[in-house]
């Protein structure tokens, strides 16, 4: 008897765990980028398109990079900058990237 409640317990607590593990998403990272902009002016990020996150962190692509979710960004020098978003879950244990192109022009 007490062998058969020792395996319940086993196989009661695994599926707890499975379950529980189960319920993390994977969050998708999605943002809303303008293709241009102009040096000395802010501009405006979004990340309201992504899905199952509740951190994020950009990274401007001029060595600057924030924590905020919407955040707003003036460039100082001209140029092309790879804008990256990263989405993750509360405990950052699950993560995705995605990236945007921006031209800043004087």
């Amino acid at each position: 008897m007490k062998t058969r409640f020792k395996l319940l317990s086993i196989v009661l607590v695994t599926l707890l765990i499975m379950s529980c593990s189960a319920t993390v998403k994977n969050p998708m990272a999605c943002c809303m980028v303008p293709t241009t902009g102009i040096v000395g002016q802010p501009i405006l990020f979004n990340s309201t398109c992504s899905t199952d996150a509740s951190k994020y962190k950009w990274d401007f692509g001029d060595g600057t990079s924030t924590t905020d979710a919407n955040p707003s960004h003036t460039y100082s020098t001209a140029g092309n900058y790879t804008v990256k978003l990263m989405a993750m879950n509360s405990d950052e244990s699950k993560m995705n990237e995605t990236a945007k192109v921006i031209s800043i022009t004087k």
